[in-house]
């Protein structure tokens, strides 16, 4: 059938000059021609309703916006489909599906003044002054953010005083971490505290967002002693260091710490994306050499398991060095800004389009959002760990047990502690379906909780009247589907099950603690030095530093001193 009518083809034989085999009339072409128009308009297509750049009514009442917006849809519909491309192996369908979205997203009429009538109309309505604010907007992004549109007004937030603002003191230093103990809340506290890891590509303070939105906070008031790890932006003479440096510095080093202060044996250790690795590697790690220092595991939107399910072909090394010096900068770091854009044109309408449309052509920047000031503050990355995380995804092998750290086998059967893992259904980063093929990896009970939002709006989840999860029934089945099938709504956020999961497994109740100890005060004030912008990295962005957090170095100095001694004796072991 032919796309332009019922007819077998777009035009019979009886059509054609028996000699030259054309139309014989332009009345013929012009017909065809606007039965064609007809078929596309007449097809309907309605944009996204999640999509607020054609939420304007001329959309749908102004006969020249609606044709435009027919056409822009039919030709986005053809794109998309023409990317399917079964014949291709299914990792390099999803590449060319991601760029066939990228294209679509990009060329939207509404992206541009002509197309958006709400600009427009903006315009006139304001003789011309939103369009100047807009072409500030512009300039500013193109001076001070290399042209990338900016998701709120600059400085929108303060560090220390609107994010990470729980109170605390930074209790320990080395060249890679700060370690920070929050202040107790309350009179009796757990007597196994919490270490939160973050991954080490974002800093910390995903744990610790806007008061009322803080997990730090909230176990903090839970009667939990809590701890939080501070990741460094690494230095150009560091970008040589990799997994074995960072697991042996970071969590471990962190943890060991951790136990000393509080005289606990155990702690509870909390890992977020990439994070979670670090967790999950570091309880590994030790129950090779038959320590039991970690109570329990929480993992958030976490991925040990890489395996594709569609069988697609793994990253090459090749397609992995193109992919790190494509990231990197000048110091031989991959750029953080570089991989948070990355994560951006992951979900392009609402972290690049609609803010340029806010920003650039309605003259307005868009509302503070915490959790988009923490995406955008970022750290580099050593280019020997970057290439260690993207090898390990390839091949798989911390779930195929072939990954060793520190002259240690990670094996992640052996970590038998209980489980507490998050995944989000809406995650596009991270499928959950993933989540759940790395939580039936570990070796201990493992409960299971699914989430209705995204990578990290899933982690932000203070209870709220519409808060719920979905949890199983009892062990996880080898697929994800069939427990999703008998999984039971619970109308909570995950917040209030995880204190209540926790409880048990936290020993008594203690005397509130205080902060550090003899052998390592309490030092600065939280958030610490490492969390501040470095080197003008955060220019232009949401973000501002303030006194808070520097603190005074004198107290500390000692502090400081032998953070640096203790990783050297890390490296050596």
């Amino acid at each position: 059938m032919s796309p332009c009518g019922s007819e077998p083809y777009a035009y019979d034989d009886h059509d054609l000059d028996p000699v030259f085999r054309k139309p014989r009339a332009k009345a013929r072409r012009s017909s065809r021609t606007r039965r064609l128009r007809e078929l596309f308009v007449a097809s309907e297509c309605v944009p996204d309703p999640d999509d607020r750049r054609f939420s304007d009514p001329s959309w749908c009442t102004d006969p020249e916006y609606r044709r435009v917006l027919q056409y822009y849809l039919t030709w986005s519909r053809l794109l998309l489909a023409a990317a399917e491309a079964p014949y291709l192996p299914a990792r390099r369908r999803r590449q060319l599906q991601f760029l066939a979205q990228l294209i679509t997203e990009a060329l939207a009429p509404v992206n541009f003044l002509p197309g958006n009538p709400a600009a427009l109309r903006r315009g006139a309505a304001t003789r011309g002054a939103s369009l100047i604010r807009g072409s500030g907007n512009l300039l500013h992004d193109v001076v001070r953010r290399r042209g990338r549109p900016a998701k709120m007004t600059p400085g929108a937030y303060r560090m220390g005083e609107d994010l990470a603002a729980t109170p605390g003191r930074v209790v320990y230093r080395n060249d890679l971490i700060e370690l920070i103990q929050y202040e107790a809340q309350t009179a009796q506290v757990r007597q196994v505290p919490l270490l939160f890891v973050p991954a080490w590509v974002n800093k910390f303070y995903i744990y610790d967002l806007a008061p009322g939105r803080s997990l730090v906070e909230w176990a903090v008031r839970d009667g939990f002693t809590t701890f939080a790890v501070s990741l460094r932006d690494p230095r150009p003479e560091q970008t040589g260091l990799g997994l074995d440096e960072y697991l042996l510095q970071a969590p471990l080093r962190a943890l060991e710490v951790v136990r000393d202060i509080t005289g606990s044996a155990q702690a509870h250790l909390v890992g977020v994306c990439a994070g979670g690795l670090f967790a999950a590697s570091a309880a590994a790690w030790l129950a090779a050499g038959s320590d039991t220092g970690v109570a329990s595991l929480t993992l958030l939107m976490s991925a040990l398991d890489y395996e594709d399910p569609e069988g697609g072909q793994r990253s090459s090394e090749t397609e992995i060095e193109v992919l790190t010096r494509m990231l990197s900068n000048k110091q031989g770091l991959v750029d953080g800004r570089k991989i948070s854009l990355l994560f951006d044109l992951l979900r392009p309408r609402e972290t690049i389009w609609q803010p340029l449309v806010d920003g650039w052509l309605m003259g307005e920047r868009p509302r503070p959002f915490d959790i988009w000031a923490w995406s955008e503050d970022g750290i580099n990355v050593p280019e020997v760990l970057f290439r260690q995380t993207m090898r390990i995804a390839a091949d798989n092998t911390l779930a195929q047990g072939r990954l060793r750290v520190g002259q240690r086998d990670i094996d992640l059967s052996a970590v038998t502690q209980d489980a507490f893992v998050v995944a989000g259904s809406r995650d596009h980063i991270i499928p959950w379906e993933t989540v759940y093929r790395s939580a039936r990896l570990l070796g201990g009970d493992v409960a299971f909780h699914l989430v209705p939002s995204g990578h990290v709006g899933g982690i932000i989840n203070p209870p709220r009247p519409k808060a719920d999860y979905l949890i199983g029934r009892d062990t996880l089945p080898p697929r994800p589907q069939d427990w999703l099938a008998h999984a039971l709504p619970q109308g909570e956020s995950w917040w209030t099950a995880w204190s209540r999961w926790l409880a048990p497994r936290s020993g008594p109740h203690v005397p509130g603690r205080t902060m550090g100890s003899t052998r390592y005060p309490a030092g600065p004030p939280a958030p610490g030095r490492y969390v501040l912008p470095t080197d003008g990295k955060n220019t232009g962005g949401p973000i501002r530093a303030t006194a808070a957090g520097h603190g005074t170095r004198t107290a500390f100095s000692s502090a400081g001193a032998f953070g640096a001694k203790a990783g050297r004796r890390a490296r050596r072991r």
